[in-house]
């Protein structure tokens, strides 16, 4: 998150955590990480030793030893998001997922808090567009507990009605509470109009109307058919040797059964043609914008260099071009960004946002119209170039300084398809680059005559003037 924006991303995290009371001492030891120095951080650049393997049942495993703190973190995702729930049961994936820890066939919700709680361990789940994760740390010398533990929620949720129901009551307040920020209307407006017509433009979390719809029986199916070990990854980082991680891991997800997999057929979405422009209708004092188009998927060969690409433009912070015109130069914005977002299975994508005062409105849009235009027109300069090679160079030992982010590199590389290494590879192609070559990456990738632009504003206080935008592409609507 840039300042006070929400970016939408890929995978629209609905990210639960349990913090147990216990977990004091866990907490410490992960905060003190930041300040221990890592083994796995070198000048060099970024070594990860692990180990990858697959179990009978299909789960693919991945370990890697860490020795700075007595911690393990678990990592397991399945490829189980909101682009499998049916349109009229949108947000079931979230669901499903957020009630694994709400008790088992052998635990209650009440005994697993209470477990979570003596061991001092911290679970969380996140449901998002193409998967879903769950995620446990725990001291090392809880861990074959923790790791029993969860196997049981994975495997033997019970979905309770009561539970059940007081979860639905929960995400049903939190979509009125999203109907009502405006944020995240113009959030859920850009990614309606980005993915049109593909199951990707719905919230990870549906509306009220399909959230309400949602049964048990469909709850129970969905985790039947999609969190299986055959459709999972599981990550586990830790004090503890390899070959100990292996074992207790097969003894915990080994007698797991498979299942003959029954994935849909989700086609690719359809490229934007056109100019579409929604205004949203709200009482605000300020606009809300968010542009962009579809992009790359996170394995794509070019991806490193849009990265970098975006940095000069929007993604770095105060040195960036949009930072510098929009808000340095001309004060319309507090803030300013923009994002590649790589995609898995399906393209990724551009987006750049800010707010500014309703009557600058035009004249933002304007000034990132002109931004993003630069960037195709000429090479950067040589400054620009030098800043961008720097801030990647330098900031790849702080992608790995805790447990959580070293899991959530190695569980990213096997769930994008990256190959052995791509970290550092990555960043040896940015180093590499041109002037030239960031030249080409913006005139293949930046694209300001197919686009879309979700705009949440008070339309009688609006004048929407931009040369770049014809009236015909412009439609508005009312609030949610």
């Amino acid at each position: 998150m840039t300042m006070a924006w929400v970016r939408p991303i890929p995978i629209t995290p609905c990210r639960r955590r349990r913090l147990p009371r216990g977990a004091i001492l866990l907490g410490g030891l992960i905060g003190l990480i930041g300040a221990t120095p890592m083994a796995l951080a070198q000048t060099a650049g970024l070594r990860i030793p692990s180990t990858t393997t697959m179990l009978a049942n299909g789960m693919t495993v991945i370990v890697s030893e860490k020795h700075e703190l007595p911690i393990a973190h678990i990592s397991i995702r399945f490829r189980a998001g909101s682009v499998y729930d049916p349109e009229e049961k949108a947000g079931l994936a979230d669901l499903t997922t957020r009630l694994l820890d709400k008790g088992t066939t052998a635990r209650s919700a009440r005994d697993i808090a209470e477990e979570l709680d003596f061991l001092g361990a911290r679970f969380e789940v996140n449901a998002g567009g193409t998967g879903s994760t769950a995620s446990l740390s725990v001291l090392s010398k809880d861990v074959e507990r923790g790791l029993d533990l969860m196997a049981d929620l994975l495997q033997h949720p019970q979905f309770e009605p009561d539970e059940l129901e007081r979860e639905r009551r929960r995400m049903l307040a939190q979509i009125q509470q999203r109907q009502v920020n405006p944020r995240s209307v113009v959030s859920d407006t850009f990614r309606a109009l980005l993915y049109a017509g593909h199951p990707l433009h719905r919230p990870v979390s549906g509306y009220m109307s399909t959230v309400s719809q949602i049964s048990r029986d469909d709850v129970v199916a969905f985790h039947q058919r999609f969190f299986v070990p055959n459709n999972a990854i599981l990550v586990m980082v830790g004090n503890l040797p390899e070959a100990n991680m292996l074992a207790l891991i097969e003894r915990a997800m080994g007698h797991w059964p498979s299942t003959l997999l029954d994935t849909p057929t989700v086609p690719a979405p359809t490229p934007i043609q056109s100019k579409q422009v929604r205004v949203v209708d709200m009482d605000v004092n300020q606009s809300y914008i968010q542009f962009g188009h579809l992009g790359v998927r996170r394995a794509d060969p070019e991806f490193p260099t849009v990265r970098a690409m975006n940095y000069i433009l929007g993604g770095g912070g105060f040195v960036s071009r949009l930072t510098r015109s929009i808000r340095e130069e001309q004060g319309l914005a507090y803030s300013v960004f923009s994002e590649f977002v790589g995609g898995s299975r399906f393209p990724g994508f551009f987006v750049a946002g800010m707010q500014t005062r309703i009557n600058t409105t035009s004249q933002a849009l304007a000034s990132l119209f002109t931004s993003i235009e630069g960037m195709k027109q000429k090479p950067v300069t040589a400054a620009e170039l030098t800043d961008m090679k720097q801030y990647f160079e330098g900031s790849l030992p702080r992608r790995a300084e805790t447990y959580e982010q070293v899991a959530g590199l190695l569980i990213d590389r096997e769930f994008y398809g990256l190959p052995d290494g791509y970290w550092n590879a990555e960043i040896q192609q940015i180093q590499q680059l041109t002037a030239d070559d960031i030249l080409r990456a913006a005139q293949r990738h930046l694209h300001t005559e197919q686009f879309v632009l979700a705009l949440v504003s008070k339309r009688q206080q609006l004048t929407l003037k931009v040369d770049a935008i014809p009236a015909e592409a412009i439609t508005y609507v009312p609030a949610p």
